[in-house]
């Protein structure tokens, strides 16, 4: 039995040979920290190798949904890649979705340390965050608050886990709520530009925040 499990560990660390570089190993600290990548709307293509990797390694993943972003059949092809049952590999994922601010606001500040307190992930994925806070049917003063909030306890819970932010840029409706991307970044200990290459067969990765670097991720085609 034993045996069977190395074996499938082995196999799964096969699988993600490709990804020796971005966004892995950009993440993979073992202090931990709060990882904003933002830009593009490709960016969610970063999601299902992210979430697989700590999958592949039988950890809880934890997804935060802020815009209908979640998307199960890449993952359900990497479980059948990696040679594991898709059922079982989903089990360990554990996904949230927020339809309003204060949604999202009550998943970090109530139910998310709980959660992490049961299940213990390593990693914690937040899709889009700011998209329930541009809705302008909260005031906007309201809604700075509570991002405030929420910024302040990601801070507070992300050392010694692995966070990740998933932001697109704001859409021309954001208006003056635009800024509160500045809050995730005030807040986040490495920042990732993310744009699509016009090839559009891959994205690049600009580190802005602690040193300028960049690197290429290959999205899937076909």
């Amino acid at each position: 039995m034993k045996a069977d499990f190395l074996k499938k560990r082995a196999t799964a660390a096969e699988a993600f040979t490709r990804f020796d570089g971005p966004p892995l190993s950009l993440v993979s600290d073992a202090a931990g920290g709060l990882f904003l990548f933002y830009g593009d709307p490709a960016l969610f293509a970063l999601s299902p190798v992210l979430a697989g990797w700590r999958l592949s390694l039988g950890e809880p993943v934890f997804f935060l949904d802020g815009n209908h972003c979640f998307d199960p059949y890449p993952l359900v092809n990497l479980a059948k890649t990696i040679g594991q049952n898709p059922k079982t590999f989903l089990d360990s994922l554990f996904v949230s979705r927020a339809f309003t601010c204060h949604q999202m606001g009550s998943l970090v500040l109530n139910q998310l340390r709980e959660a992490m307190g049961s299940h213990h992930p390593r990693l914690v994925i937040l899709a889009s965050p700011l998209e329930t806070f541009y809705d302008e049917s909260v005031p906007l003063i309201e809604a700075r608050n509570l991002l405030h909030h929420l910024t302040a306890a990601l801070g507070r819970l992300a050392p010694g886990h692995i966070f990740v932010v998933l932001s697109p840029f704001p859409k021309k409706s954001a208006g003056r709520r635009a800024f509160f991307l500045s809050y995730l970044k005030e807040k986040a200990n490495r920042i990732f530009r993310v744009n699509r290459k016009e090839n559009a067969s891959s994205l690049s990765i600009t580190e802005e925040k602690p040193a300028e670097q960049q690197w290429i991720f290959p999205l899937e085609t076909g």
